[in-house]
């Protein structure tokens, strides 16, 4: 792989559409890439793989204002080669996914509860069906 890749590379690489792209970068997900001659986006490994990150969150339905903090102080792997302390901002990661769970559970328990309604009525009506 090249060492910069243009929208539509890394847009093929990640799923992520090339509106979807720029849409984080205006809201702060995404910071916003290099770009050759001032015009042309150019993306890197770090890119790609902070939009892997962001990726695995949306695919645990979280809200793109978590995102945005669960990201806020950057990359966790770029603190601990650069010998930075990444506990503060790994411990910030770990209380936003511990909350996230927590809504996960309770919608899991929410819809457990639907699925129960749904059988019920789906065998009241099937029994109703029967007595013809």
């Amino acid at each position: 792989m090249s060492k910069f890749l243009s929208i539509s590379e890394i847009s093929e690489i990640t799923n992520f559409s090339p509106y979807t792209l720029r849409y984080y970068e205006k809201i702060g997900i995404l910071r916003k890439p290099e770009r050759m001659y001032g015009k042309d986006r150019k993306y890197s490994e770090k890119e790609i793989r902070h939009l892997k990150g962001i990726k695995a969150l949306k695919e645990m339905n979280m809200s793109l204002d978590d995102i945005k903090e669960f990201f806020l102080e950057g990359c966790i792997l770029d603190k601990v080669e650069s010998g930075e302390n990444f506990k503060p901002p790994l411990n910030k990661r770990i209380r936003i996914l511990e909350t996230h769970l927590q809504k996960l559970e309770q919608k899991k328990k929410d819809l457990e509860s639907m699925i129960r309604l749904a059988k019920s009525k789906l065998k009241e009506y099937e029994t109703l069906l029967k007595t013809e």
